[in-house]
């Protein structure tokens, strides 16, 4: 077909019609551009595969071998082991696959399939744990020996993509323009855009997958940090914002409210609140984000930002991600302000009677309230503010985006904007994803808190985990015990091929639902366990969680949903299960759970998979609780793709590059394109207009109104 270009939606393309249009949707796939810059996520090497009689104990290795039997399944306390015989003729070997029940039906006995994994010898045989493994689509004979491997969703498989993309290759690589400036590619040595493009997908040798893979990182980063040099510079040019400043009465009385807290701010927060109250005092948007680790104090800081504006005569507002949460900052922040009347405050959540909620809005529109808390509930059209200046919110990456920005939308003067982050951001990730803000740390954690201790263990020792919950009971503590659950995880580390993704998102759910049964009418019969997971009505999980910071029920069985969520200082042991299910960064956030008193706390790691990858993990959970270090060690074992777990932050995935491995790499970009934007400050000129089309293509609709 002619006129095709990469704008052109994937239904107008040959062998994509509106069936196959509607698949590739479900993957963030609707323009052609998008077909390009759906990377594989690896690469099958078919050309060093290694007879099964050649293998190395302790070796990783690629082999052809065919399934001798249908595999045998073993299913035990809610964990699945599938075992296989495999054969080339040359030899035989046993592959095992854990906790993956979702591949039962993907293995086939008498067929033919590529297998990838670490040898190991179990007795006289060998064994490969948890191997990759493909089977060759009719019609790949005809590619290269390195074949792309891509996510799926249901109904697509391998050739489709393949075949797919392909096509869309043919057609639009003699459009591309290079995108990045003549200077930097030639100073890095980088080459043609369209060579990049055709070999990330059509390698025929690992030297070019290589070259074109270097090109696509310095890509993908220097668009990212260019395009958040230029919506920082327009967000200050814009507009301007409400000036919040105080006379010297006001500063007595703010130093009132500080001296008054229960305790003595730390020196980090100390010189975080200077520098938010310098930030808002310019006439234009403050938009700083304020980093601490679990604990470290950052909802403190947050209060006195908002009560600076109060003592001023504006309006914050406070969003939580959690209903629960919302209310005990609330009832934190009246503990604060004591007896003072002249700081009107609020809690407004979706649950709120309408009546209460009227009675809200008149003391908002007046100005009487000068602190709303709640969940998004505070971002309501309904909500009509005096004089709104500072706008916080909780672990923004739990939010819509497009909210703030409809809330400021409304405003006739720009909105302070102050971000906390609990989930712990290394400084090259930072300067990346927060390259629009100013970035506060907090690093020191207030006096008192007990270090949390990590322990491992592995099935065989159920009992004595057991009797662990018991004691803390008994003790008038309470404990979490964590089950993971599929889509509450990173979905992409799952080929969803025939519906196995929402297979495996039904078992994760009966396995946690199971577990909570057995322990409530077994071993745990005599204590109130509660459940709580993702798939409960929002009105459900506020009601257990409500009950478990009011101490009605002592063991919480739970899935992810409790990563942010409550503070409960009476909670003091966290036992994860199947904890190789888990990112590090995950871990850390989960186990912030515990140890938010003054109680000795500990987390237990369940696993029976202490080995590669999940024992790496495991091993730094035991050795720290610094979630920077955690952080790092997570972005090297597997990548930034989707840092928080969630596509809901509104920050754009990083699809090629590892903000660890490739921290070198942001160094001369960030030179780069200082020196771009002394050359041409507009992006005017030739290269400059390509680079800002090139924004349009990366980030669509977002270039127009950026979350970056």
């Amino acid at each position: 077909m002619a006129n095709v270009d990469l704008y052109t939606p994937v239904q107008f393309l040959p062998k994509v019609g509106e069936k196959r249009a509607k698949q590739l949707e479900k993957l963030g796939i609707c323009r052609v551009y998008d077909l390009l810059t759906f990377f594989p996520r690896r690469y099958e090497d078919w050309s060093e595969c290694v007879p099964l009689n050649q293998l190395t104990d302790g070796a990783e290795h690629s082999f052809i071998a065919t399934v001798v039997n249908p595999p045998r399944v073993s299913r035990f306390r809610g964990r699945t082991t599938i075992f296989a015989s495999l054969s080339d003729g040359t030899g035989t070997i046993r592959a095992v696959w854990f906790n993956q029940p979702y591949l039962e039906n993907k293995i086939v006995a008498g067929e033919e399939y590529f297998f990838h994994g670490k040898i190991a010898r179990d007795g006289f045989h060998f064994q490969v744990v948890n191997p990759i493994f493909d089977q060759r689509q009719k019609g790949d004979g005809d590619l290269s020996p390195i074949l792309p491997v891509y996510p799926l969703t249901s109904g697509l498989k391998q050739g489709h993509i393949r075949a797919i993309i392909g096509v869309a290759l043919d057609r639009v690589l003699p459009l591309l323009s290079e995108v990045l400036p003549s200077f930097f590619r030639k100073e890095q040595k980088l080459c043609a855009i369209t060579y990049a493009y055709e070999k990330i997908h059509r390698p025929n040798s690992m030297e070019e997958l290589e070259i074109a893979r270097k090109y696509l990182v310095f890509e993908e980063l220097f668009l990212l940090r260019a395009a958040l040099s230029v919506y920082k510079k327009e967000q200050k040019d814009l507009r301007a914002s409400v000036p919040i400043t105080t006379n010297a009465e006001g500063m007595a009385a703010f130093t009132d409210i500080v001296k008054a807290l229960p305790f003595t701010l730390t020196e980090d927060q100390g010189n975080v609140t200077k520098e938010i109250l310098q930030d808002i005092a310019r006439p234009y948007p403050m938009n700083r984000l304020v980093q601490g680790d679990v604990g470290s104090g950052k909802t403190v800081v947050a209060f006195l930002s908002m009560v600076a504006c109060a003592i001023a005569g504006s309006q914050s507002v406070f969003m939580a991600p959690t209903a629960v949460l919302a209310a005990q900052h609330y009832a934190t922040f009246k503990k604060f302000l004591g007896e003072r009347e002249d700081i009107g405050i609020d809690l407004i959540l979706g649950s709120t009677p309408a009546k209460e909620k009227n009675e809200i809005r008149k003391r908002l529109l007046s100005g009487q309230t000068k602190i709303l808390v709640g969940t998004h509930a505070v971002l309501s059209e309904k909500n009509e503010f005096s004089r709104l200046a500072l706008m916080v919110t909780d672990e923004q990456h739990r939010f819509g985006v497009k909210q703030r920005a409809a809330q400021e939308e409304r405003s006739d003067h720009g909105i302070h904007t102050l971000v906390m982050s609990a989930t712990p951001i290394p400084r090259t990730l930072g300067l990346v994803l927060f390259g629009d803000m100013d970035v506060s740390v907090i690093h020191s954690m207030p006096k008192g808190r007990i270090p949390i201790k990590t322990f491992r263990t592995g099935p065989e020792e159920d009992g004595r985990v057991i009797a662990t919950i018991r004691q803390q009971v008994e003790k008038g503590h309470q404990a979490y015990i964590v089950c993971p659950m599929i889509d509450e995880l990173d979905e992409s580390a799952y080929e969803d091929e025939e519906g196995s993704l929402a297979k495996q998102m039904k078992e994760d759910l009966e396995s946690a639902v199971k577990y909570y049964e057995d322990l409530s009418s077994g071993a745990l019969a005599d204590m109130r366990v509660g459940l709580l997971h993702g798939k409960m009505k929002p009105k459900e999980k506020d009601e257990v969680m409500k009950k478990f910071c009011d101490r009605e029920i002592d063991v919480l069985v739970s899935t992810t949903v409790i990563e942010v969520g409550v503070d409960n200082p009476n909670a003091t042991l966290m036992i994860i299960r199947n904890t190789e299910r888990f990112g590090l960064s995950t871990l850390h956030q989960l186990r912030g759970r515990i140890g938010r008193g003054n109680l000795p706390s500990a987390c237990i790691l369940e696993t029976d998979k202490y080995e590669g990858v999940a024992k790496e993990r495991i091993d730094m959970m035991c050795e720290t609780t610094d979630g920077f270090k955690l952080a790092e060690k997570d972005m090297l074992l597997r990548g930034t793709g989707d840092f928080f777990g969630t596509k809901q932050h509104g920050i754009p995935q990083l699809k090629m590059a590892n903000l660890y491995r490739d921290a070198d790499c942001l160094k001369v970009i960030e030179e780069a394109i200082k020196k771009m934007f002394e050359q041409d400050p507009d992006l005017a000129g030739t290269e400059g207009r390509i680079m800002m089309e090139a924004f349009r293509n990366h980030f669509g609709e977002e270039w127009q109104k950026p979350s970056l």
